[in-house]
């Protein structure tokens, strides 16, 4: 979540990043899509990489999505989780 917040950070400073966000979140239609609810201003959102960018992922509008902050801690708490039960092996 480091380098989506820092993203974020430095969006939400710039006109180019506010454009972005608003690109982002009409080609969403507006709605988060975890839990396809409306992203307002009230609810906030978090930038979220789609492809991590330690795995590769880079800053291209195309593997950015808008996540409500909630919806955005559920997907990354739920990520070591679901890695830690593939590598289970049944005695």
């Amino acid at each position: 979540m480091y380098f989506e917040e820092r993203l974020e950070y430095a969006w939400r400073r710039s006109d180019e990043g506010k454009r972005k966000t608003l690109r982002l979140w009409l080609g969403q239609s507006k709605r988060c899509p975890m839990c396809k609810q409306l992203i307002t201003f009230e609810t906030g959102w978090n930038i979220h990489h789609i492809i991590e960018r330690h795995m590769g992922g880079g800053d291209e509008l195309d593997n950015l999505v808008l996540l409500h902050p909630n919806c955005h801690r559920q997907l990354h708490s739920a990520v070591p989780a679901l890695s830690i039960e593939k590598g289970l092996t049944k005695a």
